[in-house]
């Protein structure tokens, strides 16, 4: 596994993460890429100290909207898996958590639209 420092300026250098533009209502949107995710590279833990820099503090003051983009995503290669998911969404401070409007997930699997029909709302709200 590669030191603390170097997943982050990888995750940096992928801008895997990125605030970009602006959707129909004004909001900013954070786009997220699946596809160029380095799951087996990056440590929850240091994907959240690193949300929690670059990326939260960012999203503090207004509402936004997140497009995760699930096109070319590969469970052996760059899909961090739902308990990941899960963590990370737990580690949201509650003053972003309170400014997301949208989500939403482009090209999800099979298995991932059964997934989230069945468990998505019971996961991501808290109970």
């Amino acid at each position: 596994m590669y030191s603390q420092e170097d997943q982050e300026l990888l995750l940096d250098k992928l801008q895997v993460f990125k605030i970009q533009g602006r959707d129909k209502h004004g909001r900013s949107v954070l786009r997220v890429i699946g596809k160029i995710f380095p799951a087996r590279l990056v440590s929850v833990e240091v994907l959240n100290k690193y949300l929690q820099d670059k990326i939260f503090p960012k999203l503090r003051e207004a509402p936004f909207s997140m497009v995760y983009v699930h096109t070319g995503v590969q469970r052996s290669q760059n899909y961090p898996g739902i308990s990941a998911l899960r963590s990370i969404y737990d580690a949201i401070p509650t003053d972003v958590q309170d400014h997301l409007e949208h989500v939403y997930f482009v090209h999800p699997s099979l298995q991932a639209r059964l997934f989230l029909a069945t468990f998505g709302r019971l996961i991501f709200s808290g109970g």
